[in-house]
């Protein structure tokens, strides 16, 4: 198993996200890319995605991004999250992508699509990376 593949199945082993069912691919070094397949569970009233369930996806996006690149343990220090349409269509997809990288501080921006490709929430972030 080549390093990158090690990170995705390790990443995908998140209890957390496997209770809600989000998976995640590296696409490239400091890129990121988490899928929802979209179930009853995560809708609120009026049969939308719950922002808490989008707020995960973009969680997991960025630190995955993270990940990718610090082959470190790390935590998520911001989130700024814009919502932008209701998503329609499933599967959600977030990509993340790494902005910049500091010793400590990564800073990541988040785009999360509809199963249609529609841009339905843009969002930056900053990981925070242990260094031993």
């Amino acid at each position: 198993m080549v390093e990158r593949d090690i990170i995705e199945h390790l990443v995908n082993r998140d209890p957390f996200a496997n209770s809600i069912g989000i998976k995640s691919r590296i696409l490239e070094e400091g890129k990121a890319e988490c899928t929802l397949n979209l179930e009853e569970k995560h809708m609120r009233l009026g049969h939308i995605v719950n922002g808490g369930v989008i707020c995960a996806l973009v969680d997991m996006a960025g630190g995955t991004a993270v990940l990718s690149i610090s082959k470190k343990n790390q935590v998520t220090t911001n989130l700024d999250i814009n919502f932008l349409r209701p998503i329609a269509k499933s599967p959600a997809r977030a990509v993340g992508e790494i902005v910049k990288k500091g010793r400590n501080i990564c800073v990541v921006k988040i785009e999360v699509f509809d199963g249609e490709g529609k841009l339905c929430a843009y969002a930056t972030g900053s990981w925070y990376i242990f260094n031993d």
